[in-house]
């Protein structure tokens, strides 16, 4: 009897583990099929985040609020304390002062140079981004968003000129965003991001009209898709989507 029970036990042990084991495989599997959508919806993120910092100061709040309720979903836990969260954003974006920044981005383009993709969590993604963002500013110093919140540039801390003034000067700003961080959620409307942020980034301000260089310029780079290690097999180690250079956005 007892002989019974135990063999039942182990039976029961067995079906429970093949389930769980067969759960998994099913679980990455259909992460790996949903990897292009991701991919599409980081590129859409960029693209519009980029368009929705140009254009006159008093329509950017509302360019940038619906910029935000297209692309986020409501989160409120978060083991990364330095990230913005969608409440967090809007917050930033109605308190901001960008009616009175005394400049506009008129155009801008923007790079995606490295992206990887993996799972966290039984409907979400990690992102990892790697982007270059040109910014063509007619004057002074405009306030734009970025994906850890509302930031302001400061050219005048990028020029030695006796002739630079910013309330005239037009010039462009170079912004290398070397590690932004995402997560994401499968909601019903599709992969909406819950947190983002960036650790750093590089900034400089070209103030030659005559200068043509642009992020197009400064690197050719391929965008990767790095795929997951613990899902990938070898045949996915060499997965990666081209780059066709820099879009622009005016």
């Amino acid at each position: 009897m007892k002989l019974r029970n135990i063999n039942r036990g182990l039976v029961l042990g067995g079906v429970l583990a093949l389930g769980v084991v067969c759960y998994t495989v099913y679980d990455n599997n259909q992460f790996k099929t949903s990897k292009p959508e991701i991919e599409q919806t980081m590129r859409d993120y960029i693209a519009d985040l980029t368009s929705a910092n140009v254009g006159s100061s008093d329509k950017l709040k509302s360019q940038l609020t619906d910029f935000v309720n297209k692309h986020y979903t409501d989160y409120t836990t978060s083991d990364n304390e330095y990230a913005s969260s969608k409440s967090g954003l809007l917050e930033e974006i109605n308190q901001a002062e960008v009616a009175a920044q005394g400049g506009d981005i008129t155009s801008a383009e923007y790079d995606i140079k490295e992206m990887s993709i993996n799972k966290s969590g039984a409907d979400g993604a990690k992102v990892i981004m790697i982007y270059n963002v040109c910014y063509d500013v007619s004057k002074g110093d405009p306030t734009f968003l970025t994906t850890n919140g509302i930031n302001t540039m400061t050219s005048g801390n990028y020029t030695n000129s006796d002739n630079y003034e910013p309330s005239k000067s037009s010039y462009k700003a170079i912004f290398s965003y070397e590690y932004a961080e995402f997560y994401l959620l499968r909601t019903s409307d599709g992969w909406k991001i819950a947190t983002s942020s960036d650790y750093g980034y590089g900034e400089d301000y070209n103030f030659d009209d005559n200068n043509s260089d642009s992020v197009a310029d400064e690197s050719k780079a391929e965008s990767e898709i790095v795929p997951d290690s613990s899902l990938a097999e070898s045949s996915d180690s060499a997965e990666n989507t081209d780059s066709e250079g820099a879009d622009s956005v005016e």
